[in-house]
């Protein structure tokens, strides 16, 4: 059996790990005022997501779990900040938008290097990918 006698079973990490990935996300961009979907966000126009309903489709999971329908009101906030551009639906950082993403995304390299801290690069693309199949297997049932 691959689940053995215990209360922490892979939902319960899954869960552990989302509130400790929020948490620790947000702590270490406290300075750039972002929190974890704010950064999502941000890395995601970064690598060429361009319109808000690319960002919906690519982030749909948290969507659902925060309660919320869209990342319009990120967007919305990017812009103000004078990080985003809105052309007709087609969105895109600003150069000052690409200096925030830069800056935070040091930030969270730092963070990913703690967190990772004795994995290996196979081990952790080897556990993305059988949760990555776990879903797929629960899709199709």
């Amino acid at each position: 059996m691959l689940q053995q006698n215990t209360t922490k079973r892979l939902g319960y990490w899954l869960l552990h790990l989302h509130r400790l990935f929020d948490e620790a996300t947000t702590s270490a961009l406290v300075d750039e005022k972002l929190n974890r979907r704010q950064w999502q966000v941000l890395h995601a126009l970064s690598i060429g997501v361009d319109s808000v309903a690319g960002l919906d489709g690519a982030f749909a999971p948290f969507l659902a779990i925060d309660g919320d329908t869209s990342y319009r009101p990120i967007v919305d906030e990017f812009t103000e900040r004078g990080w985003v551009t809105d052309s007709g639906g087609s969105l895109a950082l600003t150069e000052t938008g690409a200096a925030a993403h830069e800056r935070a995304e040091k930030l969270v390299n730092a963070h990913a290097a703690k967190s990772l801290t004795g994995i290996s690069e196979s081990e952790f693309l080897a556990a993305n990918d059988v949760l990555a199949r776990i879903a797929r297997n629960i899709e199709q049932a």
